[in-house]
């Protein structure tokens, strides 16, 4: 359902808020190059942990590709960019930390990678105006794939079985599913605050305000001045 609605929004929301907002465009551009440089860092980072030489020179194929990536995405931004755009700001989590921790890495971008690759070609689809842009995507796209089958290829090499492979991947999905579904509920919390909020509000609002304007209006209900008579006292 998640992924239907991405799809929505981005087929019909993206076109009209790129054409009148290009800087918003620049924004969205760079944004994608922050995510795919972290991505090769990451790569990169879990090499170290990697014994096997065929998975090393994956891993590393994959980190060079990203690094391109960011850099096509950066100059699609910088063509559409109206004002001066920051430097990479996104926060990084390390995902590698130890060698046990390569499998599920491989498990991660082998569904990451499926996602991206999914999400970039509704972008090429709904960027077509912005013919640069709706490229990048599309080339972008393609190393994605590959880097999919990759990553499960080198997933079952490591740990042995395709069977142990495909739990991997699942355990993913439902980490991915459950932290999807706690900002959902997060935002949703919010929103039913702030509903309440304006309920109170209205059905309270308007009595607080008639009281507050009684009061003040109503000489015998103000403070009496500091040595003031003893009839000006309550």
């Amino acid at each position: 359902m998640t992924i239907l609605l991405r799809k929505l929004i981005t087929a019909v929301a993206l076109p009209i808020r790129w054409r009148r907002d290009r800087q918003h465009a620049a924004e969205t551009l760079k944004a994608f190059s922050e995510i795919e440089f972290d991505s090769a860092w990451q790569y990169l980072n879990a090499i170290r942990y990697v014994d096997q030489p065929e998975i090393q020179l994956m891993l590393f194929g994959n980190c060079l590709e990203e690094m391109e990536h960011s850099d096509k995405f950066l100059n699609a931004a910088h063509k559409l960019a109206s004002a001066r755009m920051g430097g990479h700001s996104l926060a990084r989590k390390e995902l590698v930390r130890k060698p046990n921790d390569v499998p599920y890495f491989l498990a991660f971008a082998h569904d990451s990678e499926r996602s991206i690759a999914t999400q970039f070609k509704g972008y090429a689809r709904a960027c077509g105006k912005f013919s640069d842009a709706a490229a990048v995507f599309n080339d972008i796209a393609i190393d994605e794939e590959k880097h999919e089958r990759e990553a499960r290829s080198s997933l079952v090499s490591a740990v042995g079985s395709e069977r142990t492979a495909r739990w991997l991947i699942f355990k993913v999905k439902l980490s991915k599913a459950y932290s999807g579904w706690m900002r959902v509920s997060k935002k949703l919390g919010d929103m039913i605050f702030a509903a309440w909020l304006g309920v109170i509000f209205l059905l309270f609002g308007s009595l607080l305000r008639n009281y507050c304007r009684r009061t003040l209006l109503n000489p015998s209900r103000q403070t009496p001045q500091l040595g003031g008579t003893k009839n000006e006292c309550y």
